[in-house]
């Protein structure tokens, strides 16, 4: 089979539009990739810091730290020795109470007493009192 001159033209013209094409969409996705690219770059470049100014901010941070630290250590002892204080106050109203006061048993005994003792003179009265 031969193909004539408008064949062969024809081919030609395909075979470019298709290559042109394909050119058009590869170079369309690199240079939308370098554009992405050159973007992130600049953003990088506009928001990025020197070793020294990190490591000066990082000691900072530390220094910051370590006098945030030290007053917490300050405030605990103050708040333990507080603590130790309140705890020796109650220790002892605890023996104050328990020197000072009666228990509950020691009441409940000593209302029966007096109750047995009312019922008692309840009886004496009621026979006549003499």
């Amino acid at each position: 089979m031969t193909f004539d001159a408008g064949t062969w033209w024809l081919i030609t013209l395909v075979v470019t539009v298709v290559i042109g094409l394909v050119g058009y969409l590869f170079g369309r996705t690199v240079f939308a990739q370098l554009d992405k690219h050159g973007a992130d770059i600049k953003e990088v470049r506009e928001s990025y810091t020197t070793r020294e100014r990190h490591d000066g901010d990082l000691d900072k941070l530390r220094k910051k730290h370590d006098a945030d630290m030290e007053r917490l250590r300050c405030e605990m002892k103050e708040m333990r020795t507080e603590m130790r204080t309140e705890i020796r106050s109650m220790s002892e109203d605890v023996k104050e109470i328990k020197e000072n006061c009666i228990r509950r048993e020691e009441f409940l005994q000593s209302q029966l007493k007096l109750e047995s003792k009312m019922d008692k003179l309840m009886e004496f009265l009621m026979k006549g009192g003499n």
